[in-house]
């Protein structure tokens, strides 16, 4: 159940505030963006506030940027412990093309590391150091999970699926990104402030553990200068799952 959980938990985090722009990224170090997620579990609708802190941000040689983002998340029936993880965007400004870098493959074994030390100190369980480097040597993982977001993007495109594989001793998870389309662009408003031409952007997420295969159609709004604004999460029915919104920048 454990492992479940932190399988959910990795997909809803699988799911930038400079000047606006072409790119979708925020490109100001230091910038802290407060989001809401809305989870609908057991008829119950729960909500919790994560935070997206611009960590650093640097411009290669080749004039693309970079930027390098932290997420906080507090565990679930432990307020006092919190789960990192990380992600970032690219911006290269010759080709107009934003790369959403969604999960890297180094920072999916890091967070599922914190995600399974945390649990454990959570639930009383002594982590030395020796653990965790037993831990380390353990996790191996393949791949990396990113999202393009040209300049004008075409929406007869066919993008290519992606995966990233984890396996720990004898047990594998995946997470696999399919069917991205993109749907045009839309002016949104959400806690944080008004938004326009919002790039809007639909993707299905797999997720396979040993005890459960779940797919999350996902759809997500990035904005100019700033990046993700609104994601949504819904199964195949439609049913919406979860929802996401930005509340707060803080510079």
């Amino acid at each position: 159940m454990y492992m479940k959980n932190i399988a959910a938990l990795c997909a809803a985090l699988v799911m930038g505030c400079g000047a606006a722009s072409a790119q979708y990224l925020c490109q100001e170090q230091g910038t802290v963006m407060t989001y809401t997620e809305t989870a609908n579990r057991d008829g119950k609708s729960e909500s919790a506030d994560y935070t997206s802190t611009v960590i650093s941000v640097e411009t290669g040689a080749d004039g693309v940027i970079s930027t390098r983002l932290e997420e906080l998340h507090k565990v679930p029936g432990n307020e006092l412990a919190e789960i990192k993880s990380y992600s970032g965007y690219t911006y290269n400004p010759a080709t107009g093309l934003t790369v959403d870098q969604m999960l890297s493959g180094t920072d999916y074994k890091d967070m599922m590391m914190n995600m399974m030390i945390e649990g454990a100190r959570a639930a009383g369980q002594n982590v030395s150091e020796s653990d965790i480097a037993n831990l380390d040597k353990a996790i191996r993982v393949k791949g990396d999970l990113f999202l393009n977001l040209p300049a004008e993007p075409d929406p007869s495109a066919k993008v290519p699926n992606q995966a990233i594989k984890l396996n720990i001793e004898t047990m594998s998870m995946s997470m696999n990104l399919w069917e991205v389309k993109y749907l045009g662009y839309e002016d949104l408003e959400v806690p944080a402030g008004k938004f326009d031409q919002c790039m809007k952007v639909s993707y299905v997420v797999k997720t396979t553990t040993p005890e459960s295969n779940e797919k999350n159609y996902c759809t997500e709004w990035f904005a100019k200068g700033v990046g993700s604004v609104k994601s949504v999460t819904a199964d195949k029915k439609g049913n919406v799952q979860s929802e996401t919104v930005l509340k707060e920048i803080k510079k």
